[in-house]
């Protein structure tokens, strides 16, 4: 039976989401709204992987932009991604998230109980990750023909094509109207997603974060309850120094310096955190997750920190994750290395495919 969902695990979900998350993936805030407003409208019901029909078709549902240039996206614009999709003669039978992320880790809530759809626990990342083709489940490698539904404040848009040619017109739709774009994308069918995404991801995010919520007290003993229940390692308690930071085409780029007794941990990000270096060693590589907690150790994204903010710094092995297949394709990584100037796919040899 599919697991009916309820207020407490909106706030487990918002929470250890938004650790998942890695700097990226949505505000646990707007998160735990989402999933209350959902739950206010209908049921949510979560098919376990193991209990899917195989012969489903889902669509992958998520927010898409800069976090810092949200804009005036609802709810609603959520709903009509997807009945964008059915109007374009799309079929599917129900919906997974992009990805796991405060906000993110609630794909598809709202739509799923205004149009009586299910929620598939697999999605197509376990973690938050900057581009689409990351959320691809390596699609992109298929002849796959892609189709976007894109909604927000300021317009529609439906787009056929190829993977990265859709995906290219969406993220300039967040870009140009600088807000957030509802998204809704691509049916594939469960057994693709079996093999290919995270099953049981959200399951994972839900567990993480009742281990956050379930320490006493809160703060730090949250903050390493999380982390130990991940198999990561908590670096420590530091402060910001010398951030960074633009909104270019749909995206956060930056990154920071964490101040930890006197060790400087720096950071770099594209939403999400993509690398972390002391000393000139690189000591976490995206997937690998690097994820941040404010100083009275609430979990915290990237575009939410100061310059001058106390923080926790932590890091989990990739191997530690759910991570999906489309982090696994060394091309994938090369718009992030050149918006960042970092290598990545050296660091990542012998865990990417070839």
């Amino acid at each position: 039976m599919p697991r009916v969902m309820t207020r407490d695990d909106v706030e487990a979900l918002a929470v250890g989401g938004t650790i998942l998350g890695g700097g990226g993936g949505g505000w646990t805030h707007t998160g735990r709204s989402t999933g209350n407003l959902a739950l206010d409208m209908g049921e949510v019901k979560l098919y376990g992987p193991e209990e899917t029909p195989r012969d489903w078709k889902v669509i992958t549902m998520a927010a898409l932009g800069a976090p810092t240039e949200s804009g005036g996206t609802r709810p609603r614009h959520f709903i009509r991604a997807v009945e964008l999709l059915w109007e374009a003669g799309v079929e599917f039978d129900g919906i997974i998230a992009a990805e796991n992320g405060g906000h993110n880790s609630f794909g598809g809530w709202v739509p799923a109980a205004a149009l009586g759809l299910p929620i598939v626990d697999i999605p197509a990342d376990g973690r938050a990750h900057p581009t689409s083709m990351m959320g691809s489940m390596g699609l992109h490698r298929t002849d796959y023909h892609s189709v976007k539904a894109g909604v927000n404040a300021e317009g529609e848009v439906v787009c056929w094509g190829t993977l990265q040619r859709t995906s290219n017109i969406v993220r300039f739709m967040a870009g140009d109207t600088k807000a957030f774009v509802a998204l809704a994308r691509d049916p594939v069918p469960v057994e693709w997603c079996l093999e290919h995404g995270t099953p049981g991801a959200i399951t994972q995010a839900i567990d993480v974060g009742n281990e956050w919520l379930r320490a006493k007290p809160r703060g730090e003993a949250s903050v390493k309850a999380s982390v130990r229940f991940l198999g990561g390692e908590l670096l420590g308690r530091g402060r910001i120094v010398g951030k960074r930071q633009e909104a270019r085409g749909g995206f956060d780029v930056g990154g920071f310096t964490v101040d930890i007794e006197g060790r400087p941990y720096e950071l770099t990000y594209m939403n999400e955190y993509m690398t972390l270096e002391a000393g000139g060693e690189r000591l976490a590589t995206f997937p690998d997750l690097v994820t941040t907690f404010d100083g009275e150790g609430s979990p915290v994204t990237s575009a939410r920190l100061n310059e001058g903010d106390a923080v926790y710094l932590a890091k989990v092995p990739k191997e530690r994750i759910k991570v999906g297949d489309g982090n696994r394709y060394p091309e994938i990584y090369e718009p992030v290395e050149k918006a960042l100037g970092k290598p990545m796919v050296k660091h990542l040899r012998g865990w990417l495919k070839p």
